[in-house]
């Protein structure tokens, strides 16, 4: 059985998803350095991410709590 490769945005979400959900980091100090040394271009990059996210989220949630006899 062949495997799919993963695309780029997939490796770099699973790897977003794998450093972020580590609950010993802060994730206030890691906004700040992204403010210092980043433009606001990254900033408003992530918000596109976060966005999309909640999006993807609201959709899955719907259409698992939807119940297909009404």
């Amino acid at each position: 059985m062949k495997r799919q490769r993963l695309t780029q945005e997939e490796k770099v979400a699973n790897y977003l998803v794998t450093v972020v959900k580590d609950l010993t980091l802060d994730l206030d100090e890691i906004g700040r350095y992204i403010a210092i040394n980043s433009p606001n271009v990254l900033a408003n990059r992530l918000d596109v991410i976060l966005e999309s996210a909640r999006a993807e989220s609201e959709k899955q949630y719907v259409q698992s709590s939807h119940n297909p006899l009404f």
